[in-house]
């Protein structure tokens, strides 16, 4: 049986931030040289090389992204937003604030994408505008939902914060709706410790967006250190020799005590709330600090996205030909970046648990279903594919950094899971 050594764990993820970068960019907040906007430009400039487009903006979060992207766009108050079910809650509270309705449509079950069928079918005389939101780092039929909503003369936003150079028949996600907006948070592939990002295809648009974000007070020197210090921690509790000694093992621990406290603390956590205003804590100009982190991971991001990608091949050649059924379906045309790698496991704690013993910590989605979230009750839907890929799907490890043996040591020790549940014996 295939265990992994106990000074090489493999952890759930990664930050793509190294840490040099984050002890530079808290030094500079420490000393108030790092507050400006100087290398604002040309870090949105570098973002938008690589999206292939004119221009970006940056922002605070992905969520002030969204929030200044729709009083941009001016839609009427009541006007309906089509939009995926599985996204970070205030993404949903960013349009109840400004006055819209988000109408939930399940995922595809196998893609776990927004499906053009059912999209079609939630449309109404009050939808305005659809908001796919490209889960996982997974591709899907782009040319269909953008052809439906231009049939329809809706407004079709992306959010892309899984998808940094993922594609649909070569072109970018992110680039085929009226905007997109990107999360530049700890865990993306271009981080900034915090931010996110719009690009649009009018200029008017996004000049109205840059408009909002020149307004915006400087950050607190105590929040972005706050930021960047939850960056340094992270980093250090996921260095391979860190986690190996001491992260897995508290993991593990509260794991085999209360197998569901760790996933029921991220997907359905109690303090989460619905807003009647956007917070004056979200509202803050981007900054120098951040322009250089994330200039440090535009540089590498290509290079990183092909190595998770190869991550996720090894993956895909070993469990393909006996859990084809447990795997995303991968729609030709399609060019996926893996931000994480879905895999079905109905079996939950049971699953995690037999990961765990052989040294891999994994996890299901950090996002809730936001279609049946109490605190959205007046615009719930029954999404049932969306609420159970919450439940079910777990993320196997495919960061950058992970060695290609260890991927593949991982596979033999899943593919062991399932020869075990289906009763044949595996020597320890």
């Amino acid at each position: 049986m295939t265990t992994l050594p106990w000074y090489d764990r493999i952890p759930r993820t990664r930050i793509y931030l190294k840490l040099p970068e984050i002890l530079s960019g808290l030094a500079e907040v420490l000393s108030g040289t790092g507050m400006g906007e100087a290398k604002v430009a040309a870090f949105e400039q570098a973002f938008a090389e690589m999206m292939g487009v004119g221009e970006a903006v940056a922002q605070p979060y992905a969520r002030i992204a969204l929030h200044h992207l729709v009083q941009a766009l001016s839609l009427p108050a009541g006007s309906e937003i089509i939009m995926t079910p599985i996204t970070i809650h205030d993404i949903v509270n960013v349009l109840l604030v400004a006055g819209l309705k988000p109408v939930f449509v399940d995922i595809n079950p196998q893609t776990y994408q927004m499906d053009p069928e059912r999209l079609t079918q939630a449309i109404t005389p009050k939808t305005r505008a659809v908001l796919v939101t490209h889960l996982f780092g997974l591709a899907t039929d782009m040319d269909s939902i953008q052809s439906i909503c231009q049939q329809h003369g809706l407004v079709l936003l992306e959010d892309g914060s899984h998808a940094y150079n993922a594609a649909w028949k070569g072109k970018k996600l992110g680039t085929f709706g009226d905007a997109g907006f990107f999360s530049l948070s700890s865990l993306k592939a271009v981080s900034t410790g915090y931010g996110g990002m719009v690009i649009a295809k009018d200029a008017a648009v996004l000049a109205r967006v840059r408009n909002q974000s020149a307004r915006l007070p400087v950050v607190a020197k105590g929040h972005m250190g706050g930021i960047l210090i939850r960056n340094l921690i992270v980093n250090l509790a996921t260095h391979p020799t860190l986690f190996s000694w001491s992260t897995f093992l508290l993991v593990r621990w509260i794991s085999q005590r209360s197998p569901e406290t760790i996933r029921k603390w991220q997907t359905d956590n109690p303090n989460v709330l619905r807003l009647q205003e956007i917070p004056t804590k979200w509202l803050w100009k981007f900054n120098d600090v951040q322009a250089s982190l994330g200039l440090a991971c535009l540089a590498r991001v290509k290079d990183w996205d092909e190595k998770r990608r190869a991550n996720a091949q090894i993956l895909l050649d070993h469990l393909m030909p006996v859990a084809q059924d447990r795997l995303p379906l991968l729609v030709e045309g399609s060019h996926n970046v893996f931000w994480r790698f879905p895999f079905r496991a109905p079996e939950g704690a049971v699953f995690r648990q037999f990961m765990a013993s052989r040294g891999v910590d994994l996890t299901t989605t950090l996002l809730p279903c936001c279609a049946t979230m109490p605190i959205f009750a007046d615009v719930a839907q029954e999404t049932p594919h969306a609420q159970r890929a919450v439940r079910e799907v777990h993320f196997l490890p495919v960061h950058p950094t992970i060695h290609p043996h260890r991927i593949h040591q991982q596979a033999q020790i899943v593919l062991a899971f399932l020869k075990q549940k289906a009763g044949i014996h595996v020597p320890s």
